[in-house]
């Protein structure tokens, strides 16, 4: 199952098809001013921006909307989809495909650099809770750092911190960031259940509550070292609940 499409790419695949036909349709009421290789150049240009905003999926509407702008506006016959010209064939065709494989091109270069912000920032969180517990500040400091910085890295809007689960308890994180439901594949994670999940709090190898998260706002990939960060948040709070002797749970 495939996550929703982000405002981006569907801005970046309606303004793209539409901008990709007008200029087709435009270059058509010129035809003969305008080669074939200029008039594909432009459109492949178009599709190059889109990619840029949108990624593949908005890359590959914009070339299939200039690759059929394209036929029916500049290949004979005119104002039909059929191409009598076999060299035509291969460029519209070769319009679509450069769309496809620019857009896949940003999309991975964009996964890149967010899994890269995202890791620098997962670090920092927990250089942070490590400092505040080596630091011994207040507890209520350290459990409000650990709750937003679990929020943060499992993409939920909230996490809080209790001695007892809720009732009805949401399914509960393993200690290898395994969660018992359904499986959704989304990118490079697993969408967490729908209710949200129970992060166990262990100090001195003792429950010390669990770490109510979510429910997530929306269907979004979290990935297995996203959870084995938010497990080392909730032991750096086991560690400062036991240091405190917080009763366990």
């Amino acid at each position: 199952m495939r996550r929703p499409l982000s405002d981006s790419e569907v801005i970046g695949g309606a303004v793209g098809a539409i901008v990709a036909i007008c200029l087709a349709g435009l270059m058509g009421s010129v035809r003969t001013e305008v080669t074939h290789a200029n008039a594909a150049l432009v459109l492949a240009l178009v599709t190059i921006g889109a990619a840029t905003v949108g990624g593949r999926w908005a890359g590959g509407a914009t070339a299939l909307a200039g690759a059929v702008g394209f036929d029916f506006f500049l290949t004979e016959p005119y104002g039909s989809l059929a191409i009598k010209d076999g060299s035509e064939i291969v460029t519209t065709i070769l319009l679509f495909v450069l769309g496809v494989a620019v857009g896949q091109i940003v999309g991975e270069r964009a996964r890149a650099e967010r899994g890269k912000q995202a890791g620098a920032d997962e670090v920092s969180g927990l250089h942070r809770v490590a400092q505040l517990v080596s630091g011994d500040a207040p507890l209520s400091q350290v459990i409000t750092t650990v709750e937003d910085e679990i929020a943060k890295v499992l993409l939920v809007p909230e996490a809080t911190y209790t001695l007892l689960p809720p009732d009805p308890a949401p399914p509960v994180m393993d200690g290898s960031g395994r969660v018992d439901a359904p499986y959704v594949h989304l990118e490079d994670g697993f969408a967490l259940p729908s209710p949200g999940v129970l992060v166990p709090v262990r100090g001195a190898g003792t429950a010390r509550g669990w770490v109510v998260c979510g429910p997530p706002s929306g269907l979004v990939g979290v990935s297995s070292d996203r959870r084995r960060t938010a497990l080392v948040l909730a032991g750096l709070l086991g560690a400062a609940l036991a240091h405190a002797d917080v009763a366990p749970a």
